[in-house]
């Protein structure tokens, strides 16, 4: 069994007290009743679960979004970059898209190459450090 849906298992079974994951994986059984979700990580609150506080609110001082995005090789012809740029953002301005989205809990968000680059390098500069306290090597 997987290790985060043994995380879930134990969570909603109340022999595991405390976890993190993201919302989307947490948010069914908050709704059942299940768990009870004490914050969430963005910096604001999430449209489809305005009551959540998130963590700052809640006294933390803490700001994590989770993301996806598309990456492709350097190699790729410019051209072949636009395309499939013009074709990510055309769809994720889909309704049927949207609406799937809300079903799964999630926020698509579209944005640039250039507003992407400067998120990772923004994420890597608030997460570099707490990797390398750590002691985590690659």
């Amino acid at each position: 069994m997987a290790a985060r849906h043994r995380c879930r298992l134990d969570l909603s079974g109340g022999s595991l007290p405390i976890a993190i994951d993201t919302l989307d994986s947490l948010y069914a059984q908050h709704l059942a009743g299940k768990i009870r979700i004490l914050a969430v990580s963005g910096k604001k609150r999430v449209s489809f679960a305005p009551s959540l506080p998130t963590f700052r609110e809640a006294g933390m001082k803490i700001d994590a979004d989770g993301w996806n995005t598309f990456f492709a090789p350097s190699s790729m012809p410019q051209a072949k970059v636009q395309l499939m740029a013009s074709a990510i953002r055309e769809v994720m301005q889909d309704p049927g898209l949207k609406k799937a989205a809300d079903a799964l809990y999630i926020t698509p968000v579209v944005s640039t190459a250039a507003e992407t680059a400067q998120m990772l390098k923004a994420y890597r500069q608030q997460w570099e450090p707490v990797v390398r306290r750590s002691g985590f090597a690659p």
